[in-house]
This record gives C-alpha cells, sequence and structure tokens, in this order.
C-alpha cells in the first residue's frame, strides 16, 4: 500500500480531496519496522523465484532465464524501495527503474540475485541501525489524519468524538494500576 502513496503525480488520473491529504501526509507511515516487512516479503518473493510453480503465463519466461524473473524484479525492488525508507524517509518509485528492467529482461543471473540480496540485507541491518526513522508509525498524527478526513467527509465531528489525551490515557493506566 505504500507504493499507491508514492506514486509520481504524473501517473495519478484522478485524486480527491481526501485521497490529496492523505497523500501530503504519507510519511507520517514510514517508520523503522517497514525492514522487517519488506525483509519479509522479499524472503517470499525469493523463494518463489526458483520458478517451480510457475504460472502459465510465466513459464516460457522461466525456461529461457532459468528462474522467475518478476519474483526477482520484486526482491530487488522491495530492498531498494526499503533502503530509501530508511535513509531518506521517502520513496521514489522511478529511481532505479533502469536496474529493474535490467532484472525482469533476465539481465541478471538468479545467483547474482541472492548474492546482491545477501549482501544488501547486511548493509540494510547496519542502516536500521542507524537510521533516524520512528521505530513505529506516528499513530497519533494518523489518528488525527483520519479524523481530518472524516470531517472533511462527514462535516464536523467535534460532538461525536471523544480524543483521549496522553495525559488522560496515562491517568487511565495509573487508576487501573492502583485498583
Amino acid at each position: 500500500m505504500i507504493d499507491s502513496l508514492y506514486t509520481p503525480l504524473d501517473c495519478v488520473l484522478h485524486i480527491t480531496k481526501i485521497g490529496q491529504m492523505v497523500r501530503d501526509a504519507r510519511d507520517l507511515f514510514l517508520h523503522k519496522g517497514a525492514w522487517h516487512k519488506f525483509r519479509g516479503y522479499a524472503y517470499s518473493q525469493l523463494s518463489k523465484m526458483a520458478g517451480k510453480t510457475v504460472e502459465s503465463k510465466r513459464y516460457e519466461s522461466v525456461l529461457k532465464y532459468g528462474y522467475d524473473v518478476k519474483f526477482a524484479y520484486h526482491t530487488v525492488r522491495l530492498v531498494l524501495e526499503v533502503e530509501q525508507i530508511l535513509t531518506e524517509h521517502t520513496i521514489d518509485l522511478r529511481r532505479n527503474s533502469d536496474l529493474l528492467k535490467a532484472i525482469r529482461q533476465g539481465e541478471w543471473t538468479e545467483q547474482q540475485v541472492r548474492e546482491w540480496f545477501a549482501m544488501k540485507e547486511k548493509q540494510l541491518d547496519v542502516v536500521y541501525n542507524s537510521s533516524t526513522l520512528r521505530y513505529s508509525p506516528d499513530e497519533t498524527a494518523i489518528k488525527a489524519l483520519l479524523l481530518a478526513c472524516l470531517e472533511e467527509h462527514y462535516g464536523r465531528l467535534d460532538n461525536i468524538i471523544y480524543i483521549q489525551s496522553d495525559a488522560d490515557r496515562k491517568l487511565r493506566q495509573i487508576r487501573e494500576i492502583l485498583g
């Protein structure tokens, strides 16, 4: 889903005011935890790359290159995107397009993809530890964005929704502990 928030504007055919509000606040959704999620997804793509259970439409491609280049492409794309998230706190979906096209066209061997992934995984473990990005999404800001989107769509919500402050939340927790 993160990729859709970073789609280049010239590729967006239609966007609502609420869609623009979310797009403008898209960096709220980026966090260091993306490394764990992207790495897991990349591992799944890497395991499918061998092409043992290939969909029929890519069967000829697997025969030609010896592995499924689509899964190789996704593996590399995911790693490059999460690297951008950790280092630059953004995603530029066009940045590595030539490299990704080359992989899709079979210019990398399966072994090259696997070696590249192993090397980048080690590098990104270091980058993860030094990244200044927050560890998890800013839930308070995301909830505020959600409320702003709901108000944009439905009108004023201040009489309907109670937003508990951090102080109120902590007082409630203390009461629960003492109780």
